[in-house]
């Protein structure tokens, strides 16, 4: 899915027509399974998520684990990896890292750690990511779909 038609469907559903009700447990899970394994894209992923109500998630880099939120939802995910944060933000090998977003998802984590990275949120009918660093640094970006 491109972005643009990504944005549109964004724009259909904000005026209410595609909204659906509060999300299950299972229902999350499947759609996390879904992209874990492939079967849907980023952007579809994203698309799912907001369909169903959740308009934002954030990851705790140290972990791996990501929270997602909606307005009648919020779901938790299971801790994945230990890395420790590099005491000093460095931009440059940030911006590196998110220009090669195509890492797998543990190997991105251990880049932007790396780079003084703690976690980053993001909002999905923004279209936005903002990444928070070691004493209070950010770069926001725009969603790259």
């Amino acid at each position: 899915m491109s972005g643009t038609s990504f944005l549109v469907g964004l724009i259909r559903r904000k005026r209410g027509f595609f909204m659906k009700s509060k999300l299950t447990e299972s229902e999350f899970q499947e759609i996390i399974r879904r992209r874990s394994n492939g079967a849907i894209d980023f952007s579809q992923f994203l698309d799912e998520l907001y369909q169903r109500g959740i308009n934002e998630y954030e990851i705790d880099v140290t972990t791996g684990q990501a929270t997602y939120k909606g307005g009648n939802s919020e779901f938790k995910t299971d801790s994945q990896i230990n890395l420790k944060i590099s005491e000093e933000f460095n931009r440059n090998r940030v911006l590196e890292a998110i220009a090669n977003i195509s890492l797998p998802f543990l190997d991105f984590l251990k880049e932007i750690a790396d780079a003084g990275i703690v976690a980053y949120r993001v909002n999905i009918p923004e279209q936005r990511v903002i990444y928070m660093g070691i004493g209070e640094q950010e770069i926001e970006e725009q969603l790259k779909l």
